[in-house]
């Protein structure tokens, strides 16, 4: 079994010969363990740490490359971000939010909203053949509620689903048009090759949804669930991004048909691991679970052992598990020891 038939065979919730692997990090970690591991490539680093995954970006997926190095910088969405340093690494806060004070629909319609041929997918087919062994998983963009709350600022965005339903309903639908379009012309041009459509859209805090179920259900669900059919009709999986305590989300989640969640942060609201596996275990695949907010960061060898050895004993029953960070990306505070811990008893732990 490779790496691509074994986590395939998970989300499928089939048996596996181990528990499959993701990866992902911040780029102070991925510098640290180049270092440690004095390995040069990011092939020979996913090697070492047997990871089973290879996720492919966009070109322009965040910034175009007259941006991506300026100090303050400007996304192809339209909001701008500032680098911020911090002890240990750096990294880029949203500054301005273009929308912002625009509380007209007449704003929205006189907007410069982007374009999705913006998105550069031209060399999708050529990597996902080189790394043909490892299950692909390409992100087309982010979800278009994540974006509206750039544009608009969080706590606007908020306020619009509170008291300018229509307004909110017209940006997210907007938003929606654009990433439709967007993930239709990836899939149809550069789909070969790819297992796994990506999305991340942050719903969600540490204590539970930042919204009610029922403006879930009618502002996010009818475009998710557009976008997951628009990738089933294409033989791929959909995997969706969302921090924190999703829990009251799932049902409408798997209703919608999204195949794999990530990044299962336990120490969030309601997201204890046998709860989720034992309510919603046959119908959505795990992906991530290794807490990175005192576990990984914090613990001793032992400690991150356990806690590997615990989430693949109860997650990875009948299939149904990829194990990684509880975030897409470790964190700069994080041990190099501890992630070659995490790594290591991922790989030789088969679990119950």
């Amino acid at each position: 079994m490779n790496s691509k038939e074994r986590v395939l065979a998970a989300v499928n919730h089939k048996v596996n010969d181990r528990v499959p692997i993701t990866f992902d990090a911040v780029k102070e970690i991925y510098t640290a363990l180049h270092e440690k591991l004095a390995v040069e490539t990011k092939e020979q680093l996913f090697d070492r740490l047997h990871v089973d995954t290879w996720m492919i970006l966009p070109g322009n997926f965040v910034y175009t490359k007259d941006e991506e190095n300026k100090i303050e910088k400007t996304t192809v969405w339209g909001h701008k971000t500032i680098v911020k340093e911090f002890p240990g690494g750096s990294y880029d806060e949203i500054c301005f939010s273009p929308l912002a004070g625009k509380d007209e629909i007449s704003d929205l319609k006189n907007f410069r909203w982007t374009s999705p041929d913006i998105f550069d997918f031209s060399h999708f087919k050529q990597e996902a053949k080189l790394h043909s062994d490892r299950a692909i998983i390409g992100v087309f963009t982010w979800g278009p509620y994540f974006v509206a709350s750039f544009l608009r600022g969080l706590e606007n965005l908020m306020m619009d689903f509170a008291i300018r339903k229509n307004y909110a309903s017209y940006l997210i639908n907007t938003l929606a048009e654009i990433s439709g379009a967007a993930l239709t012309r990836m899939l149809e041009t550069q789909g070969e090759g790819i297992d796994i459509v990506y999305m991340a859209d942050d719903y969600c805090s540490q204590d539970g949804p930042l919204f009610s179920p029922e403006d879930f259900k009618e502002l996010i669900v009818p475009y998710l669930t557009r976008l997951v059919a628009i990738t089933h009709k294409h033989n791929k999986k959909f995997l969706i991004h969302i921090c924190g305590a999703v829990r009251p989300l799932m049902p409408m989640l798997i209703d919608a048909g999204v195949d794999m969640l990530e990044p299962i942060q336990t120490r969030a609201a309601g997201m204890d691991p046998a709860g989720l596996k034992k309510d919603f275990g046959k119908d959505i695949c795990f992906y991530g679970g290794v807490d990175i907010q005192q576990i990984l960061n914090n613990g001793t060898l032992k400690q991150v052992s356990d806690e590997v050895k615990r989430l693949i004993d109860i997650l990875n029953i009948d299939g149904g598990y990829i194990i990684g960070p509880g975030h897409t990306y470790i964190q700069a505070d994080t041990p190099v020891e501890n992630i070659l811990t995490m790594y290591d008893t991922a790989f030789t732990h088969i679990g119950k």
